[in-house]
C-alpha cells in the first residue's frame, strides 16, 4: 500500500458534536506534513464556511479551498450544469444564505407551480409547514434530490434523524423517492482526487459501513475503519469483506507505515 492522499470523514471519525477525539488533531497534522489531506462530510446542516472555520479553530490543517469535500457543493454543481433556476431548498437558514451567496441567480423558494427541483439537505430547524411545502411540490411533479441519504446523524447523546429518515417520511406521504442522491457512498465525492490520483493511492478514513466503507468499495480506494463512531466491533464481524485497517480511533492508525515517500 502506497498512499499519496488521505481523506478523513468528519463527524464520528475526527470529532463528535464538535469535540475532537483524543490526539486526532495531532495525528492529522502529522499526516498533512507527508501527503495532502482532505475532509469529507455528508452533513449539510451547516455551510462550507462553517466547516472551514470549525476545522481551523480545532487546529486541523486546510491546504486550500478544495480540501473540504461537501455533498452540497456537488449538488450545486449539478444544478448549474443542468441550468436549473427555480428550486425549493429544504435546509437550515445558514445553508440557504451560503447557497444564495454562491449563486444569487437561484430562486431558492420557487412558487408551487414553478418549482423545477426540490433539494433536501440535512435540516435541523424546520417546522411542519416546511414539510408540507416539500410534499406539495413533490406531489406536483418537481424533481427530487437529496444531498445524502444517511438515516441518522451522530450526536453525543445518541443518533438523531437525518435525511434518510426524511426520505422515508416523504415516500410514505407522496410515494416519491429521490432521483439523485449526492454524498457518500456516491463515488463522485472523491472525483476531485481521482482525476489526478489512482484510487489505490487514496486512503479514506471513516466510521460508517453503509456510507464510508461502501464509498471506498465503489471507488476502489483503501479504507480504514475507526470504531469510535457509529460502527462497533460486533458489526465488523458480520462483514463478508473486511476493511483494510480497523482501529479504535484515528490516532491508533500507523500512517507512517502506509505513506512511503
Amino acid at each position: 500500500m502506497q498512499i499519496k492522499a488521505v481523506v478523513f470523514d468528519l463527524d464520528g471519525t475526527l470529532y463528535l458534536s464538535g469535540k475532537p477525539y483524543p490526539r486526532a488533531v495531532e495525528t492529522v497534522r502529522a499526516v498533512a506534513e507527508k501527503v495532502p489531506v482532505y475532509y469529507l462530510s455528508n452533513n449539510t446542516s451547516k455551510s462550507l464556511v462553517f466547516y472551514t472555520n470549525r476545522l481551523l479553530r480545532m487546529g486541523l490543517p486546510i491546504q486550500n479551498h478544495q480540501s473540504i469535500l461537501s455533498a452540497m457543493t456537488f449538488a450545486l454543481s449539478e444544478i448549474h450544469k443542468r441550468g436549473i433556476k427555480n428550486i425549493y431548498l429544504f435546509a437550515n437558514p445558514e445553508v440557504e444564505e451560503w447557497v444564495a451567496s454562491e449563486d444569487p441567480s437561484l430562486n431558492l423558494h420557487a412558487p408551487l407551480d414553478k418549482t423545477e427541483l426540490v433539494l433536501v439537505a440535512y435540516h435541523s430547524s424546520f417546522n411542519y409547514r416546511d414539510l408540507c411545502e416539500v410534499s406539495w411540490r413533490l406531489e406536483r411533479g418537481a424533481d427530487f434530490w437529496v444531498t445524502h441519504a444517511d438515516f441518522v446523524c451522530p450526536d453525543e447523546l445518541g443518533p438523531v434523524p437525518d435525511i434518510g429518515s426524511f426520505m422515508a417520511m416523504f415516500k410514505a406521504t407522496t410515494g416519491r423517492e429521490p432521483s439523485h442522491i449526492f454524498g457518500k457512498p456516491n463515488p463522485e465525492m472523491l472525483s476531485p482526487l481521482t482525476e489526478t490520483l489512482k484510487p489505490e493511492e487514496i486512503l479514506f478514513v471513516g466510521d460508517r459501513l453503509y456510507t464510508d466503507f461502501e464509498l471506498a468499495i465503489r471507488s476502489g480506494c483503501h479504507f480504514a475503519l475507526v470504531l469510535c463512531g457509529e460502527t462497533k466491533a460486533r458489526d465488523v464481524q458480520r462483514l463478508a469483506r473486511q476493511p483494510d485497517i480497523i482501529a479504535e480511533q484515528v490516532s491508533d492508525i500507523n500512517f507512517d507505515a502506509l505513506i512511503k515517500k
